[in-house]
């Protein structure tokens, strides 16, 4: 607890790490867009080439 009339001030290094930050979190981003569109095209390719061989089984 700070006695009354002193003030708190914020460190400079957390006003320099605010500008790293943001791109940091957009890098982020891209990465799990792209590895999420990546298995989902991945599980879609595997559907299809499970009904293709199913369906030379039954024929």
């Amino acid at each position: 607890m700070t006695p009354a009339g002193d003030q708190l001030l914020a460190h400079h290094a957390a006003l320099l790490a605010i500008p790293a930050i943001v791109p940091a979190v957009i890098v982020v981003g891209v990465v799990l867009y792209i590895a999420r569109k990546d298995r989902r095209e991945e599980r879609d390719e595997r559907d299809l080439i499970e009904r293709a061989f199913d369906k030379d089984d039954t024929e």
